[in-house]
C-alpha cells in the first residue's frame, strides 16, 4: 500500500513467521526494529482498511487505557497514511477497560484490559473480528511489574471465545510483540517453550556489501516465535544518535542486542548424581521438585529445581495459596517454614541449580513467601 515515507528491508517484518500460518505469532527483539509501527501499519491498519474488520487489542491494566496511547497509534497510522486518519472513541467508557476505537463510525479496534474479569472480556467478542493484539508483552520484573494471576488461561479463554466470531479464511490469529527483558513469561510457560531451543536471527553480509537474514524460528504446533536482531545499518544509525547504547553495557546487551539480560545469571543444569527429592511445591498450578544434595560440600551446589509431572501418592505437596489446595497439598506452616530454611539460605547464596528459567522465577516468589 502506498505510503507516505517509503517502506525500507531494514525493519522487522511478519512474513517469515506467517510463512508457517499459526494461530500465535510472536515476535521478540531489541528495542528499535519497528516491531510496533509495523504491526500497526501493515498488519492492522492496512487490512481493516480492505475487509473493515476490527481487531482486538490486549493490554493488561485498565490504567494503561488512555488518550495518549490512542493518540500514539493514530501518529504511528498517520506518519505513514497518505491519507490522514482520526481515531474516535469515548473517554467515558476507559474505566471499565473495554473501548471501540473508530475511523468514520465503523469500529477499527477494541481495546480489552485483561485484567477485568473472564466474563466481560467473553461478553465483548467481536463480530466478524480481524486478528489479536498484543504489544510489549514481556514485562520487566526489575521494574516491579508483574503478570496478572491465571493470564494465560484468560488469553485461552478469549482466544477460544472470539474464535467463534471470526468469518475469514484459515484460522484466527494472535500477535505478540516483546522486548526480551526476560524469556519467562506465561505464554511461553503454558505453550510448552523450551527457551533453551530459541535462537537469535541472524544478518550475514555478501560479498557485494548488502545483508541478507538468516531467520531462526521456533515453532509449535500451534505458534510461532522468531527472535528479531538489528539490521547491522539500523544499528550503526542508532549508535550515532543514542549514547547509553554507547556507555551502559547492559543497556546495550537488552536494547541493542536484544539478550534477555534478567535471565543470563540463573544457573542452569540438569539432575546430578545423588540428589534425592526433599520436597515439592505447588505454585501457580505447577509442582516443582527441590532435589538435595546428599553430600555437604560447600563447593557444589546444594540443590536442584525442576518441574514434576506427577508427585507421589506418598508425599504431599507445600502450597502458599488457599486457591492452590488440591489433593496432597498442604499450605505451609510457620513450623516448616523453619525447615526449609537451608533451602532459603542456598537460595540466597546462589548455591542453586535450575532445569531451566522458569523453574527459577516460579521459586523466586517461593523464596519471597519462605
Amino acid at each position: 500500500m502506498k505510503t507516505i515515507i517509503p517502506r525500507d528491508n531494514i525493519h522487522m517484518s511478519w512474513r517469515a513467521i506467517d510463512g508457517f500460518n499459526k494461530a500465535i505469532n510472536i515476535f521478540i527483539s531489541p528495542r528499535e526494529p519497528g516491531k510496533t509501527d509495523t504491526t500497526w501499519w501493515e498488519k492492522i491498519y492496512s487490512n481493516w482498511l480492505k475487509d473493515f474488520r476490527p481487531w482486538a487489542y490486549l493490554v493488561r491494566q485498565v490504567v494503561e487505557i488512555s488518550e495518549a496511547m490512542i493518540q500514539d497509534i493514530e501518529n504511528i497510522i498517520n506518519k505513514w497514511s497518505p491519507t490522514p486518519v482520526s481515531l474516535e472513541y469515548t473517554k467515558g467508557s476507559f474505566k471499565d477497560g473495554i473501548v471501540d476505537v473508530k475511523i468514520k463510525g465503523k469500529i477499527f479496534i477494541r481495546i480489552i484490559a485483561l485484567s477485568i474479569s473472564l466474563r466481560r472480556i467473553k461478553l465483548a467478542k467481536l463480530p466478524n473480528i480481524g486478528g489479536i493484539f498484543m504489544d510489549e508483552y514481556i514485562i520487566d520484573p526489575k521494574s516491579q511489574e508483574k503478570y496478572l494471576p491465571n493470564e494465560y488461561f484468560k488469553i485461552k479463554e478469549l482466544y477460544t471465545t472470539y474464535r467463534r466470531e471470526y468469518q475469514g479464511n484459515g484460522m484466527l490469529k494472535m500477535y505478540f510483540c516483546a522486548n526480551p527483558y526476560s524469556l519467562f513469561n506465561p505464554m511461553f510457560v503454558g505453550l510448552g517453550v523450551d527457551v533453551a531451543e530459541l535462537r537469535k536471527d541472524r544478518y550475514i553480509e555478501q560479498e557485494d556489501g548488502s545483508y541478507k537474514l538468516d531467520h531462526h524460528i521456533y515453532v509449535g504446533h500451534t505458534y510461532a516465535i522468531e527472535w528479531g536482531v538489528l539490521h547491522p545499518l539500523l544499528k550503526k544509525w542508532i549508535l550515532e544518535r543514542n549514547p547509553f547504547y554507547q556507555f551502559d553495557e547492559e543497556y546495550n546487551e537488552y536494547a541493542l542486542e536484544g539478550t534477555a539480560v534478567n535471565d543470563r545469571n540463573i544457573r542452569l543444569a540438569s539432575l546430578p548424581k545423588n540428589f534425592y527429592l526433599a520436597f515439592v511445591f505447588k505454585v501457580q498450578g505447577k509442582y516443582v521438585g527441590i532435589f538435595q544434595n546428599n553430600y555437604i560440600d560447600n563447593l557444589e551446589d546444594r540443590f536442584f529445581c525442576k518441574f514434576l509431572d506427577e508427585v507421589s501418592a506418598r508425599r504431599s505437596a507445600y502450597c502458599f495459596d488457599i486457591g492452590e489446595m488440591v489433593d496432597r497439598t498442604i499450605l505451609i506452616s510457620i513450623e516448616e517454614r523453619m525447615k526449609l530454611q537451608r533451602f532459603k539460605e542456598a537460595f540466597r547464596k546462589r548455591l542453586v541449580s535450575f532445569e531451566d528459567i522458569n523453574v527459577y522465577y516460579y521459586l523466586e516468589e517461593v523464596y519471597k513467601n519462605l
